[in-house]
Order: structure tokens, then sequence, then C-alpha cells
């Protein structure tokens, strides 16, 4: 069954934010088969989801984290 992708958008929106904040928001989203599969992006990080339709099991994997500086400015 096709579903359109703000279904699947709003599907993964809630689970994203429980885990990662409420500044998080969903960038890509397809559908493969039984999986939800896509990008989010969450302050200082873009993330690869998957979401379980059936067990609503969302898995999570950082593919950039933004680096914070650690050297002194120049003088």
């Amino acid at each position: 069954m096709l579903k359109s992708v703000d279904t699947l958008r709003r599907l993964v929106a809630d689970p994203l934010h429980e885990r990662c904040g409420p500044d998080a928001c969903v960038l890509t989203t397809e559908l493969h088969g039984d999986e939800v599969r896509g990008l989010a992006f969450s302050p200082g990080r873009v993330l690869r989801y998957v979401l379980n339709r059936e067990t609503r099991n969302l898995r999570l994997s950082v593919r950039l984290s933004l680096a914070s500086g650690n050297r002194a400015p120049a003088a």
C-alpha cells in the first residue's frame, strides 16, 4: 500500500523527537517494504534512520557530526 510522504514523515517524527529532542527534523523519507528509511537532522548531526512500521522500532546511526573547535584563536 502506498503512503503519502507527509504520512511517512509524521510516522517518523514522533519517535525521532522522543529520541533526539524537539529540534530534530526529518529530511528524507523512503518506504522499503515494512521499513521507512531516510535522513534526519538533529542540531550538529545528520542521522540515518530505519523505522519498522509494525514494531515502531527506530534505529539511528550518525552520518555526519560537527566537531567543536578545541583550538585557541590566533593572537
